[in-house]
């Protein structure tokens, strides 16, 4: 008896230990094929690019196509036009301008730009005020050095024009060598006051047309 239940517990033994080795090669084999399938997870993450929940590459992506495609070039900004351009022209279609005599005494800007337009002189101080001028005496500058006289008198003179060179001497416009010319007392944007030496100094008023 004794022997047959050594017999029988050798044999469970036997029976145990062939059964918890079979256990450890199933649970090895199914550690291997958990630990490969890890492995493949791990290297088709990173081989993908991730999406956020919006379906779309990070922001990372996006930065690096944005700085790959290049931005397009600035156009030069164009040149402003100046403030005063003039034709040298009397433009006899238009009518003589007037208004209220308002005279400047300020010297507004520089001398050369300001002159260059079309100036109309509607007043004249004989010593007594400016009193307006009934005549259509108009004066075009179309640069600095260039002056158009304009003068419509009814019986006298119709449309006439003269054009002349002329130098700006600090404030004096001078043509004929400096013989003739107009001093020029102030001015703003447009408005102008000169000083005119025949007949003893009379000051016109010119306003801008």
């Amino acid at each position: 008896m004794k022997f047959e239940s050594i017999r029988r517990n050798k044999g469970f033994r036997m029976v145990r230990t062939v059964i918890s080795q079979g256990s450890r090669r199933h649970v090895t084999a199914i550690a291997l094929a958990a630990a490969a399938a890890c492995v493949l997870a791990a290297c088709a993450s990173e081989g993908a690019p991730q999406l956020d929940e919006a379906g779309s590459t990070p922001a990372g992506s996006a930065q690096e196509a944005n700085e790959a495609t290049p931005e397009p070039e600035e156009e030069p900004p164009a040149e402003a036009a100046d403030e005063h351009s003039q034709e040298e022209t009397c433009d006899w279609d238009s009518p003589k301008i007037s208004g209220a005599a308002e005279p400047t005494d300020a010297q507004d800007g520089e001398l050369t730009e300001v002159l260059v337009g079309a100036w109309q002189h509607t007043h004249t101080d004989e010593g007594s005020g400016f009193e307006e001028v009934t005549n259509d005496h108009r004066f075009v500058f179309p640069a600095p050095d260039r002056m158009l006289y304009c003068q419509d008198v009814p019986g006298a003179t119709e449309n006439k024009e003269n054009a002349t060179d002329v130098v700006l001497n600090d404030t004096r416009i001078e043509w004929g060598g400096g013989e003739y010319g107009y001093t020029v007392l102030a001015w703003e944007a447009d408005t102008m006051v000169w000083e005119n030496p025949v007949g003893g100094g009379y000051l016109y008023l010119l306003q801008r047309r």
